[in-house]
């Protein structure tokens, strides 16, 4: 037999055997093999089945997942919110208890008339230490009224605009307050001093001058009023061949956090300036 020959054989065997399995096949006669063989294949088609969800479903969202991170996002809000609200309620605190210290010492000096100012800006200089205020002329504001907080001196305006005004700080350089020492009753002048603190000059030699005492000014020269604190004595120095001595002093007031302060608005300075051109000649 050719090669041709038998391989029309196995094309005929192969074509009678489809249709005998096709005959089978539709008559159920085959249904008990073909449940022996599938059986494994289903077995192995429900493994890969449940392995491919389970790669699958970690680059999917879950409808639960989806949820939660809508649930999450919505609770970061309103934690942002809480958030805002508590520091505003702290600052409202912080102020509050400000205000209540200044109305405080408002009430303990009824004679004095005040305003309540905010700092709005300081100068930039490293030589100028002026401190701006959201208080002007229209609220009656005038130059050479004197600024305090409920601790003691901040300092005097020195220049007006119609809303806003300039205060020169004890601590400037520039700044001169006439003063006395509380205990002794000795009087001096206090100075700012470039690097921060104030100097009281012109303090006889045999003062006593104890550490802590305090320092208030004294009225003279009629710029401020009296009896207002303006620090206390940290360090003295004394020479024995100097006629006078000098007190350093911590500034009562902490220019630092100073934020909310207290403008006396019914002082009038004195003007000395008839008394220096000397006596008129009748």
């Amino acid at each position: 037999m050719s090669k041709l020959q038998a391989r029309s054989l196995l094309a005929i065997v192969l074509v009678v055997v489809c249709l005998a399995l096709l005959v089978l096949g539709s008559t159920g006669a085959l249904t008990p093999a073909k449940n022996v063989l599938y059986a494994p294949l289903a077995v192995i088609q429900r493994g890969l089945a449940r392995a491919w969800d389970a790669v699958a479903g970690q680059f999917q969202p879950h409808p639960d997942e989806a949820a939660l991170l809508k649930r999450n996002a919505e609770l970061e809000s309103q934690n942002a919110a809480l958030q805002a609200q508590v520091t505003e309620l702290q600052e409202n605190q912080a102020d509050y208890r400000v205000l209540s210290e200044l109305l405080k010492f408002e009430l303990a000096r009824p004679d004095n008339q005040y305003l309540t100012a905010n700092i709005i800006g300081r100068d930039p200089s490293p030589y100028l230490t002026y401190l701006i205020l959201d208080r002007g002329s229209d609220q009656g504001i005038r130059r050479d009224m004197p600024v305090v907080t409920e601790r003691g001196l901040v300092g005097r305006v020195v220049e007006v605009t119609s809303v806003a005004c300039k205060v020169l700080p004890i601590l400037d350089a520039a700044s001169v307050v006439n003063a006395r020492l509380l205990k002794s009753r000795e009087e001096g002048v206090v100075i700012g001093q470039l690097a921060g603190g104030l100097e009281m000059q012109y303090l006889a030699q045999n003062v006593n001058i104890d550490l802590g005492e305090t320092v208030v000014t004294s009225g003279l020269g009629g710029r401020y009023p009296a009896d207002i604190i303006i620090g206390t004595v940290n360090a003295v120095q004394k020479q024995d061949y100097q006629v006078q001595q000098k007190a350093d002093l911590t500034p009562a007031v902490d220019f630092s956090h100073l934020e909310i302060v207290l403008i006396i608005t019914n002082f009038k300075p004195v003007d000395f300036t008839p008394f220096s051109q000397g006596t008129p000649t009748p």
